[in-house]
């Protein structure tokens, strides 16, 4: 009897961290299918395209923002009481959304849709932690991880085939599908509460101005020189302070840990990475290839390959992950993004499919093997009643470098072209793996590294 109860134990948690991916993936389908959409929203509600973009701007700032307070959130009050809540604010602010009859409009429900998804990858990442253990944590990761991304990256490619035959309403909608997915980990969900913690008001606030901050300083182009530059105050101001704050306030929604533990901050660079070089690539490759006159529709099937290789993948990273550990996988997928950022440059300069199929295939199975590194050198960096802010913060992070990737993509490719913007982002991971090499230089694995 307990032979045969273990494989069915071992198929239901193999199909819980399924299903946690796929709500994390979810979200950033209804993303990237949306930009896709921004032309036929911005003909349908009469406005210009760069006033539309604030469809996708705007989601992903309260996106940013409300990442790291959930994460807190999960501390005081469990994981499963905050997910449940902010699934269902993003799906009824979808559905708002795809009622819309002018942008404003658009705009709110989009910005609440924004604030309910950052529950999503924060505390799916911390349910992984809190229900897996030991290798089968690293499994678990290495399956969030890919099939994490498998579903994003079908964003472009649903996308396009929902707004040419029913529209952009439709496409808003899509976080709706996450309804379907809740009963499958509502059960599994913890709901164990941190002793003493508590929301840190203060410290939230100089999260959300700095976080804030960063997002609209990006945004040059569409709300203007005046609002980027105040973002950009606002960034260097609230910054400071908040590390100032989390000194004096070591297990607070910016902990400590963070700041003075190198593998903690090493995770934060390699989010960053991952982050930049794969939006990156999801707006510069698209871009390049429509404008070289190419379908929008096979610029999408042009991801097929990546998405099927996300299926595949854990059986790879998570051996490999469990091989190296978590700060010398780091490493590796670092080298793996240096890699695929120089195969999509030579691939847009020459317009050719096969570079840009391998890059997507390299930087997919870099991202599964980054993403639950990172997320495990993190989780072993900080306090237990700490867990989920940390998380959360690190959430915040990868959101934020996915922007900074898209925007610096977007503004430098008009001026050196998008192969030499492509070129520039590989600077975020060439820090990130010099980074990397010095702190798995100078210390040891953590004993905790394979077995909690």
């Amino acid at each position: 009897m307990v032979e045969s109860a273990l494989p069915r134990a071992e198929a239901h948690r193999g199909a819980l961290a399924t299903a946690l991916a796929a709500l994390f993936g979810v979200t950033g389908l209804g993303s990237a299918a949306v930009a896709v959409s921004l032309p036929v929203i911005a003909l349908d509600l009469d406005v210009t395209p760069g006033r539309a973009a604030l469809v996708v701007s705007c989601y992903s700032l309260a996106l940013a923002v409300g990442s790291g307070i959930f994460g807190r959130l999960a501390d005081i009050h469990g994981i499963r009481a905050p997910l449940v809540l902010g699934l269902w604010v993003m799906v009824a602010a979808a559905c708002a959304g795809a009622l819309a009859d002018s942008l404003p409009t658009l705009i709110t429900a989009r910005v609440m849709q924004g604030l309910g998804a950052a529950a999503v990858p924060a505390l799916t990442l911390a349910a992984v932690q809190a229900i897996f253990h030991g290798d089968g944590r690293a499994r678990a990761m290495a399956t969030y991880a890919s099939v994490g991304a498998t579903v994003n990256v079908l964003g472009p490619v649903v996308g396009a085939a929902l707004v040419g035959s029913l529209g952009w309403r439709p496409v808003v909608a899509i976080p709706v599908v996450a309804l379907a997915l809740l009963p499958l980990v509502r059960r599994d969900l913890p709901t164990t509460r941190q002793p003493g913690a508590t929301l840190d008001v203060g410290g939230a606030a100089l999260i959300a101005i700095a976080a804030s901050g960063a997002v609209l300083s990006l945004q040059v182009a569409t709300l203007g020189p005046v609002v980027a530059a105040l973002g950009l105050v606002a960034l260097l101001t609230a910054t400071p302070v908040a590390v100032l704050r989390a000194r004096r306030h070591p297990e607070g929604v910016l902990p400590l840990a963070m700041i003075t533990d190198s593998g903690a901050r090493t995770s934060l660079l390699t989010a960053v990475s991952l982050s930049s070089s794969w939006f990156g690539m999801l707006v510069a490759i698209p871009t390049a290839l429509v404008a070289a006159g190419w379908p929008i529709l096979h610029v999408g099937l042009l991801l097929i390959p990546c998405a099927a290789l996300g299926l595949l993948a854990p059986r790879l990273t998570a051996p490999l992950l469990l091989r190296l550990g978590a700060a010398h996988a780091q490493r590796v997928a670092g080298l793996g993004v240096l890699s695929a950022l120089a195969l999509a440059a030579l691939g847009i300069a020459l317009t050719s499919p096969y570079p840009l199929v391998l890059a997507t295939l390299v930087l997919m199975t870099s991202f599964g093997l980054g993403q639950p590194a990172m997320t495990m050198l993190v989780a072993e960096s900080v306090p237990t009643r700490g867990r989920g802010g940390a998380l959360g913060l690190l959430t915040l992070v990868f959101l934020l470098g996915g922007s900074l990737g898209a925007a610096a993509v977007g503004g430098l490719g008009g001026v050196i072209g998008f192969d030499g913007a492509v070129l520039v982002l590989a600077l975020v991971p060439l820090t990130a793996v010099v980074a990397l090499t010095r702190h798995t230089a100078s210390t040891h694995p953590h004993p905790e590294e394979h077995h909690e």
